[in-house]
C-alpha cells in the first residue's frame, strides 16, 4: 500500500475535527493544532442545525448512534411573523436523499465533544493551547509555525482555522471578512418557550429583527435574535439578556419566552461576518476548508454542514491519490468550489429577500410570502441536503471511549 502522507490541520473546529477523523479512517497520520483548551472547544457556542447532507457523512464515519443519543431530529422548518402567523412551512425530512440520515439540532459543544472523542479514539494527535502563526511550503514538505517559535513538519497542511484564518492569510487572493450589517444575540434557554418539537422555528419581524430557535436536548432551546447595527457595538455588562428581550418585546409566541428563560451568563453577542468569494483556496501543499475558505451568512444554517462536506471530500481525494497529495488538494478545490458556490448563491438569495415593515402593508406581505414561498422550496432543500459524492467511500469507524489525550 502507498505510504500515507502526514497531514497537519490548523484549527479544531467542526471542519478540522471531521477532517482528522475521516483521514484517520483512511490511515493517514494526522496532527491537529488548536489555540484553545479542550474544555473551551467543548463548551463554546450555542446551538446548531445539522441538515441531512452533514449527518449522513457523520453517520458514515461511525457517529450515527452517538449523535442520535444527544440530538433532536428535524422533521420540518417554519417561518412565522412577529404575530406568530405562519409564513413558510418546509417539510425538510421529506426532502432528504434516499438512504440518508435525518437532519438534527444539537448544542455546538456536544457536536465538538463527540468529534473530539472520536478523533482521539481513532489515534489523531490533537494538540491544544498552541496558536498557529503561519506556515512555509518548502516544496517537498510544509512547515506549520506555532507560537513560541515552535514548528511542526508534515506533507500537507489543511487550514481549518476559521474566518480570520492565519493559514488563509498566506494563500493568494485573501481578503478581509465583510460585515453583514447584522449583530446577533444568542443563548440557550432552560425551557422550550413553546417552540414546537422536531422543528427549526424561524421568526421575522419589522425593523429587520429576525431569528430562530430549536431544541438541543434536556428541554433546552438554542435561540438567536439578529438586527441591523453598526459593527463593533458593545452592551454594558449584565444587559445582554435585557437588550435581546427589548428586540422581541412585541413578538407573539416563543421568542420572548425563550429569551426570558435564559440566564444572563448564557447570552452572547456576535457581529456576523462572511468572506467574499475567493477563486484560490490553496497552493502547493496547503489548502483551506470551512470558514477559512468560504464563510457565508448563517441564513440557511449551512456553515457547519459545508465544513463537514469539505472535510469528507478532502479526505476522500487524498485517499484516492495518496502518492500525489498536491494533485489531490487541487481536485478537492475544484469539486468543492462548484458545490459551495451553488449553496452560497441560495444563501444570499434567501438572505436578500425583500422585507416590508409598514404596519398597514405587513399583513399583506405575510400572506403573499406564504403564497409565493412554496415555489422552488422543494428543489432548493433537496439540493441543500444532497450528500456529496466521494471518490473513495468513507471508512466507518465506530467511536470508542478512551481516556482524554495528554495534550488537552
Amino acid at each position: 500500500m502507498t505510504a500515507r502522507p502526514t497531514v497537519l490541520i490548523a484549527g479544531a473546529g467542526v471542519g478540522g475535527l471531521t477532517a482528522a477523523l475521516a483521514l484517520r479512517g483512511y490511515g493517514f497520520p494526522v496532527r491537529l493544532y488548536e489555540r484553545r483548551s479542550g474544555r473551551a472547544i467543548e463548551t463554546g457556542g450555542t446551538g446548531l442545525n445539522l441538515w441531512s447532507n452533514a449527518t449522513t457523512l457523520l453517520a458514515r464515519l461511525g457517529l450515527g448512534e452517538r449523535l442520535a443519543a444527544s440530538t433532536t431530529r428535524i422533521e420540518r422548518g417554519q417561518v412565522v411573523s412577529e404575530r406568530n402567523v405562519p409564513m413558510v412551512r418546509i417539510p425538510v425530512q421529506r426532502y432528504t436523499a434516499p438512504g440518508s440520515s435525518p437532519g438534527v439540532t444539537l448544542a455546538r459543544g456536544e457536536l465538538v465533544r463527540v468529534l473530539l472523542e472520536a478523533c482521539e479514539a481513532a489515534g489523531a494527535d490533537v494538540v491544544f493551547g498552541r496558536t498557529v502563526t503561519g506556515h512555509r511550503d518548502e516544496g517537498d514538505r510544509v512547515r506549520l509555525l506555532l507560537d513560541g517559535g515552535a514548528e511542526a513538519e508534515g506533507d500537507v497542511l489543511l487550514g481549518a482555522d476559521g474566518i480570520r484564518s492565519r493559514t488563509a492569510a498566506q494563500v493568494p487572493g485573501d481578503t478581509e471578512p465583510v460585515y453583514s450589517g447584522v449583530t446577533t444575540y444568542r443563548g440557550v434557554s432552560d425551557g422550550s418557550g413553546g417552540v414546537p418539537p422536531e422543528t427549526v422555528h424561524f421568526f421575522q419581524g419589522p425593523g429587520g429583527v429576525n431569528g430562530g430557535a430549536w431544541h438541543v436536548g434536556r428541554g433546552r432551546v438554542a435561540w438567536t435574535v439578529g438586527h441591523f447595527a453598526p459593527a463593533g457595538g458593545r452592551d454594558e455588562p449584565g444587559t445582554l439578556r435585557e437588550r435581546a428581550l427589548g428586540l422581541v418585546e412585541g413578538f407573539t409566541g416563543p421568542p420572548y419566552a425563550i429569551v426570558a428563560d435564559t440566564p444572563e451568563e448564557r447570552v452572547i453577542r456576535t457581529d456576523l461576518y462572511h468572506r467574499p468569494w475567493r477563486e484560490t483556496w490553496g497552493e502547493g501543499r496547503v489548502t483551506l476548508l470551512g470558514d477559512a475558505a468560504h464563510a457565508m451568512p448563517t441564513v440557511l444554517g449551512q456553515g457547519a454542514c459545508q465544513a463537514i462536506e469539505d472535510a469528507a471530500v478532502l479526505a476522500g481525494e487524498l485517499a484516492a491519490a495518496p502518492a500525489d497529495p498536491i494533485a489531490a488538494l487541487r481536485s478537492y478545490e475544484r469539486v468543492r468550489k462548484e458545490r459551495v458556490g451553488w449553496v452560497r448563491d441560495r444563501v444570499f438569495k434567501v438572505g436578500g429577500a425583500p422585507r416590508v415593515d409598514h404596519p398597514l402593508l405587513r399583513p399583506l406581505f405575510v400572506r403573499l410570502t406564504r403564497l409565493l414561498a412554496v415555489r422552488g422550496q422543494e428543489e432548493m432543500w433537496r439540493g441543500l441536503q444532497r450528500p456529496p459524492h466521494l471518490p473513495v467511500p468513507l471508512p466507518a469507524r465506530p467511536a470508542r471511549n478512551q481516556p482524554p489525550s495528554t495534550h488537552r
